[in-house]
């Protein structure tokens, strides 16, 4: 029994990792964001310096740790998604590790298990971010910090913040609330990572640029990308998809709790106070670092550390009998929503330059159409915003931009995509129309009068014709090849 709850944690993370790999691991999906890393760490394992040849509007970290895992086992979705299972079984086990210091080692595994049986049924993708990355590392911060290994707190929050810039607030938390009387270590962990980073950057020429790009970010990403908390977009449409009521209870259920969470462990700070100032500080900065687009989608980046802080309050307040009816009773929810709400769309798989991939029927038919017309290697304009098109074709991108954001660049970027156009002309050109209520709908705050970008799509109409104009357009977009 000793043993069973000494290894609670490599129990939790070995039971989580097959599961998210049966999940995640050659799924795909058109997301709008995905493939801005797939096809960033892939220009990058080519060859290719972040910032300076490539737009890059988040810090380094992550285009540079997936650029190493496509140098080392080739540019595949399955090489990249087994580092996100690994990621996400990762921070299940943390969960449990932390929760069973205040819970128990039964509330601590439950707890866990109920936490990845939310990541298993969410209707909200989950696929390869910046955000995962940082803010899993973010959580072993606070996990080493809990340890008073704080010079591992330093690195591992600072390498965060290299990932994800606002997670600097994690790195002031942590050196607010966990270094009282060991500064100088936390420092100097931070320090490892920082110096790191510039000197990479440095080496490259890189530093000037990615102070640019930090710049262009707080002119106009903010503005453009601001939500309302706890926005729910595209969800309600999600749930009257679902094949059974039990299955739409738990998808709804998992998609409020992102946003439920952060007041549900203020109010368990509220009534625990001190035992849980460093967790809940360090969850706080979460919350901060999810600004300025606080949609339940983005909070879920930082549940680990809500969902944390609630449940070692339970611990907390509850007795030892009471503590192990709520992990029989998490325990059952866990396994009950994989029951009910495991995803059961038929899939086809599909070869593709990225791997063997998992996609639903319409999926299947728009990579089919296009995986007969271009060919890998080949140059290829992808317009406005679907860069994970790139990744899954092979094929070579001839602007620095992996993606156009309507609403939100500005004239600028838009000549200077066209620059690289003109000097590096695509034989073809995927043109996705995106309405205007589309793209207000995904970012209700965008410039309205930045909705299309006229000049690309005056040099588009003039230099290209579509491929079979009297054929029916295929699944969305409009195939453009070279005049």
């Amino acid at each position: 029994m000793r043993a069973l709850r000494r290894f609670a944690p490599a129990l939790v993370f070995l039971t989580a990792l097959p599961l998210l790999w049966l999940r995640f691991g050659h799924w795909f999906f058109l997301s709008l964001d995905e493939g801005i890393y797939l096809d960033g760490s892939r220009r990058v394992a080519a060859g290719q310096v972040l910032y300076r040849d490539l737009f890059n509007i988040t810090g380094p970290g992550t285009l540079w740790l997936y650029g190493l895992v496509f140098r080392l086992f080739g540019a595949s979705l399955p090489a990249a998604r087994a580092v996100l299972c690994l990621e996400l079984a990762l921070v299940c086990a943390l969960v449990c590790w932390l929760v069973r210091r205040s819970a128990g080692t039964a509330v601590g595994a439950a707890s866990a298990l109920l936490f990845l049986a939310t990541l298993l049924t969410t209707l909200y993708p989950v696929y390869i971010t910046h955000r995962w990355d940082s803010n899993v590392i973010a959580f072993g911060a606070l996990c080493a910090a809990t340890r008073r290994w704080l010079f591992l707190a330093g690195a591992l929050a600072a390498l965060a913040a290299w990932i994800t810039p606002p997670l600097v607030w994690m790195v002031a938390a942590l050196g607010l609330l966990a270094t009282r009387n060991g500064l100088r270590g936390y420092l100097a962990g931070v320090a490892v990572p920082t110096f790191a980073a510039v000197a990479v950057l440095g080496y490259q020429g890189a530093l000037g640029d990615m102070a640019h790009s930090l710049l262009w970010d707080t002119a106009n990403y903010s503005a453009a990308n601001r939500l309302p908390y706890g926005a729910l977009t595209g969800t309600f449409e999600s749930f009257r998809r679902q094949g059974t009521l039990a299955a739409a209870v738990v998808h709804y259920t998992d998609s409020l709790l992102p946003a439920l969470l952060p007041p549900l462990a203020a109010v368990a700070f509220a009534v625990t106070r001190r035992p849980l100032v460093l967790l809940s500080g360090t969850a706080f900065a979460a919350l901060v670092a999810c600004f300025p687009r606080p949609g339940a989608a983005q909070l879920l980046f930082a549940v680990p550390f809500f969902w944390a802080v609630c449940w070692c309050a339970a611990g907390l307040l509850l007795p030892r009998r009471a503590r192990h009816w709520l992990a029989a009773c998490a325990l059952l929810l866990a396994v009950g929503a994989v029951a009910v709400a495991w995803p059961r769309n038929v899939l086809k798989t599909i070869e593709t330059p990225a791997g063997v991939l998992a996609v639903s029927r319409l999926h299947f038919v728009t990579l089919n159409d296009l995986i007969s017309t271009v060919h890998p290697g080949e140059r290829v304009f992808v317009y406005p915003y679907l860069p994970a098109l790139y990744f899954i074709l092979g094929v070579d991108n001839p602007t620095r931009y992996s993606w156009l954001q309507p609403g939100m660049m500005g004239p600028r970027d838009e000549m200077a995509a066209i620059a690289d156009l003109t000097l590096r002309p695509p034989q073809h050109v995927i043109w996705h129309d995106f309405t205007d209520a589309y793209i207000l709908k995904n970012w209700p705050a965008s410039d309205r009068g930045r909705l299309h970008f006229p000049a690309i799509e005056m040099y588009l109409n003039s230099n290209y014709h579509v491929v079979n104009p009297d054929g029916v357009v295929p699944t969305g977009y409009r195939l453009l090849e070279r005049n």
